[in-house]
């Protein structure tokens, strides 16, 4: 229960002490139209990231991006349709946690050099260095959003947001929409 809930805790803003990374390209030769019609596509693709059970079969957390794709794409003036055929625009998402370790070191010296009392000689006492290494893990959580022309499949936009989660982070709709209206602020 906890991993599920640290998973969905990518888009809390809050309260993590990092900021989000957010990315995107717009690609000019493929162009939007000022008031588009979008369905959802089908997720062509699955990154092995997305393959962790917590996301990949976490269907409260899609259901809470959905929505807050939907809403924003609806305040923006983007009319959805049911029938992919008739928009002309495809969105799909993908959503995933990477987790990686660093080596943290911490270096503690003793004794010390130069000018040493009787019998040290001219250089002290010896000098001692003991170093801890000791791996740090974290989590990655991401949020990939494509935008593409329906009628020549091409990706006309694409935005990431990437955020570094801990086990106290919350997936709230708020927290998440607050994620998607900052990643999808981007597309223009």
């Amino acid at each position: 229960m906890i991993r599920q809930l640290s998973v969905a805790a990518l888009f809390a803003a809050a309260a993590c002490a990092t900021g989000p990374d957010i990315s995107s390209q717009r690609d000019a030769n493929v162009p939007l139209p000022a008031s588009p019609t979008w369905a959802w596509g089908k997720r062509d693709t699955i990154h092995a990231y997305e393959l962790d059970p917590a996301v990949a079969q976490n269907s409260i957390l899609h259901s809470r991006i959905q929505q807050s794709i939907e809403k924003n794409l609806t305040a923006r003036g983007w009319r959805k349709v049911d029938d992919p055929n008739s928009a002309s625009e495809i969105v799909t998402y993908h959503v995933g946690i990477k987790r990686s370790t660093e080596l943290q070191s911490t270096s503690t010296s003793t004794g010390s050099g130069m000018y040493g009392g009787y019998g040290w000689g001219v250089y002290g006492a010896p000098t001692y260095t003991s170093t801890n290494v000791r791996p740090i893990e974290y989590k990655t959580g991401g949020l990939l959003v494509f935008v593409r022309d329906r009628a020549s499949n091409n990706v006309a936009w694409q935005g990431l947001y990437k955020k570094e989660v801990n086990d106290v982070d919350r997936s709230t709709p708020e927290s998440i929409q607050r994620a998607v209206d900052a990643l999808l602020s981007e597309l223009k």
